[in-house]
C-alpha cells in the first residue's frame, strides 16, 4: 500500500512542474508574440493612425464652434463628391500594387495608375466646365457650386496619396507611413482652423479640406524618397514603357472591369446621406450628418483600416502560397469585434450628451444621429479584414454584384427615410440597419469564399 504523504508530495510537485511548464508556455508565447513582425507592423500603423486622429479630435471642438453646422454642410457635401469619384480616378489600379511578386510590376502599376489619374482628372475638369452647374441643380446641392473646379484637383491628390500608401504598404515600410501621418494631420488641421480665425466660412473651410491630399500624398511621396531602405530605384525613376505599362494594365484588368465599379458603387451609397439629407432637410442636417461620418469613422481608419493595411500583403502571400486564410480572417474579425464594442457601445448610449459637451450645444442633433450611426459604423469596423481579402481572392465579380444589390437597400432606405418618414433622423436609422445587413452578409459570404476557395486546392496539394 503507498505511503500517502509520499503520494501526496509527489502530487504537489507534479503539480508544481505543470504549474512552472505552463507558466514557461505563456511567456514564451508573450515573446513570440512581441517578436512578431506582423503585431509590430500594426502597432507602427496604428500608433501613426493614432497619433493623426488624435491630433485631429484634439482640433475638432475648435472647427466645429468656429464653422458651425451649415458651413460644415457645405464641405460635407463637398467631401460626399469627393469620396465618390476618388475610387474612380485611377480606376482601382493602386489597389493592385500590393500584389505582384516582383517590384518592377508593382512600379510599372505606380506609373499606370498616377497616369490613368491624371487623365481622368483632367477629363473631369472639362466636363465639370460646361455640365457642373447643370449636375449640382439636378442633384439639389447648389451650394457647393463655387468649389465645382477643386473636384477634379481632389481626385488627382486622392489617387495619388491612394498609389504612395500601397507602394509603402507593399515595401512594409510603415513607420514612414505613420510619421506622415501625424505631422500631415497636425499641419492641414493648423491650417483649417488658423483660417477660421481669419474668416470662419464655408469657401475657408472647403479650400482648406481639399488641399489636405494634396499635402498627405507630397508628404509621403518625399519619404519615399528619403528612404534608403526602401532602394535607390522609386517607381517614378525608371523610363515608362508604353508595352510595358499596358502588359500589366491587362494583367490587372480585373481591378477596372470589377473592382472600379463596385468601389464607385460604394462609395455613391456610403457619401449619399449627406447630399440626401442636404436635398431634403438643409445644409445643417447634412453637417450633423457629416460630424458623425467624421467621428464614428475614426475607430475604422485608427485600427480597421491599418489591420487591413497590414493584413492584405499577408493575405495576398499566403493565396501565392496556397495557404489558408479563413482561420487569419476570423483571428482579426473576432480582434476587431472585441476592440470596438466598447466605443461604439459608449456612442450609442451617450451620444447626443458627448457631442454637445466635445463640439457645443448646438451640435446635440448630431448625437442623436451619431448613436444610430454607431451601430452601422461597428459592422464596417469589424467587416474591414473581410473587405481586403475579397480582391485578395479575385472576388472582383461576386464582390460588384454585391455591391450593386447593397446600393439598391441604401438607396431604398434613404429615400423611405426622405420621402416616406420625412424626418432626418428616421432617415439615418433606415440607413443605419440596412448597413447592418449588408456588412454582416459581407463577412459570411468572404468567409464562405475563402472556405471554399482552399478546398478546392486540397486535391492537388
Amino acid at each position: 500500500m503507498p505511503d500517502p504523504t509520499t503520494s501526496a508530495s509527489a502530487v504537489a510537485s507534479q503539480s508544481g512542474e505543470d504549474d512552472h511548464l505552463r507558466s514557461s508556455r505563456v511567456s514564451m508565447g508573450i515573446r513570440e508574440l512581441t517578436k512578431s513582425k506582423l503585431l509590430r507592423n500594426i502597432l507602427t500603423v496604428v500608433s501613426g493612425t493614432a497619433g493623426a486622429q488624435m491630433v485631429a479630435m484634439a482640433f475638432m471642438p475648435i472647427i466645429t464652434r468656429l464653422y458651425g453646422p451649415e458651413n460644415y454642410g457645405v464641405l460635407g457635401v463637398f467631401l460626399g463628391l469627393v469620396a465618390m469619384t476618388v475610387p474612380v480616378a485611377a480606376l482601382t489600379y493602386p489597389v493592385s500594387i500590393v500584389l505582384p511578386s516582383r517590384d518592377d510590376e508593382g512600379r510599372n502599376l505606380v506609373k499606370l495608375s498616377i497616369i490613368l489619374a491624371i487623365g481622368v482628372a483632367a477629363l473631369s475638369a472639362v466636363q465639370l466646365h460646361f455640365f457642373g452647374g447643370q449636375l449640382v441643380a439636378l442633384m439639389g446641392v447648389e451650394a457647393i457650386t463655387p468649389f465645382l473646379m477643386l473636384l477634379p484637383l481632389a481626385m488627382f491628390c486622392g489617387a495619388a496619396l491612394e498609389t504612395a500608401q500601397q507602394w509603402l504598404i507593399r515595401k512594409q515600410r510603415f513607420k514612414v507611413t505613420a510619421r506622415v501621418a501625424v505631422a500631415h494631420s497636425i499641419i492641414h488641421n493648423i491650417g483649417r482652423s488658423t483660417a477660421g480665425l481669419i474668416h470662419a466660412s464655408a469657401a475657408m473651410l472647403v479650400i482648406t479640406t481639399a488641399l489636405g491630399p494634396l499635402l498627405h500624398a507630397g508628404m509621403l511621396f518625399f519619404g519615399i524618397r528619403r528612404d534608403k531602405a526602401i532602394g535607390r530605384k522609386h517607381p517614378e525613376d525608371q523610363p515608362i514603357e508604353v508595352s510595358t505599362i499596358l502588359s500589366v494594365a491587362s494583367r490587372y484588368s480585373d481591378f477596372p472591369v470589377y473592382r472600379a465599379p463596385q468601389m464607385l458603387i460604394n462609395a455613391v451609397s456610403q457619401n449619399l446621406p449627406t447630399l440626401v439629407l442636404a436635398a431634403y432637410f438643409g445644409a445643417s442636417a447634412a453637417g450633423f450628418f457629416a460630424i458623425c461620418k467624421q467621428t464614428l469613422s475614426m475607430p475604422t481608419h485608427l485600427i480597421g483600416k491599418s489591420v487591413a493595411d497590414v493584413y492584405y500583403p499577408k493575405l495576398a502571400k499566403a493565396i501565392q502560397a496556397e495557404q489558408p486564410i479563413t482561420g487569419m480572417l476570423l483571428k482579426a474579425f473576432v480582434g476587431l469585434a472585441a476592440v470596438g464594442l466598447v466605443p461604439f457601445a459608449t456612442v450609442f448610449f451617450f451620444g447626443p450628451w458627448l457631442f454637445s459637451f466635445v463640439f457645443g450645444s448646438e451640435w446635440a442633433m448630431a448625437g442623436e444621429l451619431a448613436r444610430w450611426l454607431a451601430l452601422s459604423e461597428y459592422a464596417v469596423f469589424i467587416s474591414r479584414p473581410c473587405t481586403v481579402a475579397a480582391p485578395a481572392l479575385r472576388l472582383q465579380r461576386r464582390y460588384l454584384v454585391i455591391e450593386v444589390i447593397s446600393t439598391v437597400l441604401r438607396v431604398s432606405s434613404l429615400f423611405i427615410g426622405a420621402l416616406w418618414i420625412q424626418d432626418a433622423l428616421g432617415t439615418v436609422i433606415a440607413f443605419a440597419m440596412a448597413s447592418i445587413f449588408i456588412y454582416t452578409s459581407l463577412i459570411f459570404i468572404v468567409l464562405y469564399e475563402a472556405r471554399k476557395w482552399h478546398k478546392r486546392l486540397t486535391p492537388r496539394s
